[in-house]
């Protein structure tokens, strides 16, 4: 759900900024109307995390691949919004954009929609600088478009990840019901959820692929090789830059 509360987390005189993650407007809105009027609070920013991001998604199936959903009309709704804010209240927000951006293309067309900055995620894995276990590394270096599909969470939610055996053996019905030890999060039925997808994913990231897959972004089949954040920085905004 919406962060509606996060504001009162914080300590009197605290400088920590607090950024909840977005995905349409009308989110937004309903975070911004909630934290100033009962906090007085002005979000220090937007992540607007668009349906190709990586992960889990803030988006029903169907609307996934729907241009209404894209970065390319919520960033320039929420630009307008926050600009309207900026006015009311004289505090600036910040629009960062999320999802599918690996270039400096990407990142030229988010800013001239309106965007301040970016965030990025799987472009830094297959990095020599990233301590995930190099099988990890390797499922994004050698995935191909085809490999990446959206998958159903035992959250409840719909995620981006590169497909492999364990996600083949649970969409077959291989995988059974576990017992769980935490029960982290309401919306996962643990009595009936075919795997815990907290340890699938550490699995994963320890090199355990066989029990547990990869979230990536749209664009993870793009990464050739292992390289280094500067490298990858260079892609993203250029070697000239200040």
């Amino acid at each position: 759900g919406l962060p509606l509360d996060l504001p009162s987390y914080l300590d009197d005189g605290s400088e920590t900024a607090i950024i909840p993650v977005v995905s349409s407007l009308k989110s937004a809105t309903v975070i911004f109307k909630r934290w100033f009027g009962r906090y007085r609070y002005v979000p220090d920013g937007f992540v607007v995390e668009g349906p190709k991001a990586g992960g889990h998604l803030g988006y029903r199936v169907e609307e996934i691949f729907s241009e209404e959903s894209s970065l390319e009309k919520t960033v320039p709704e929420i630009r307008r919004f926050v600009d309207q804010v900026k006015r009311d209240t004289g505090k600036n927000i910040p629009v960062i954009a999320a999802g599918g951006i690996f270039d400096r293309d990407d990142v030229e067309k988010v800013f001239k929609l309106g965007a301040s900055a970016v965030q990025v995620g799987t472009a830094f894995v297959a990095t020599e600088e990233c301590d995930a276990d190099y099988r990890f590394k390797q499922a994004f270096v050698n995935a191909c478009r085809e490999d990446i599909t959206i998958i159903k969470s035992p959250v409840g939610m719909p995620g981006r990840a590169i497909k492999n055996k364990f996600l083949d053996d649970v969409e077959q019905g291989k995988k059974k019901p576990f017992k769980c030890s935490f029960q982290c999060i309401k919306t996962c039925n643990y009595r009936e959820a075919p795997y815990c997808i907290a340890e699938a994913l550490m699995n994963a990231c320890k090199g355990d692929l066989e029990n547990g897959f990869a979230f990536t972004g749209s664009e993870g089949y793009r990464i050739e090789g292992i390289t280094t954040v500067k490298k990858v920085i260079d892609r993203l905004f250029g070697e000239n830059r200040r």
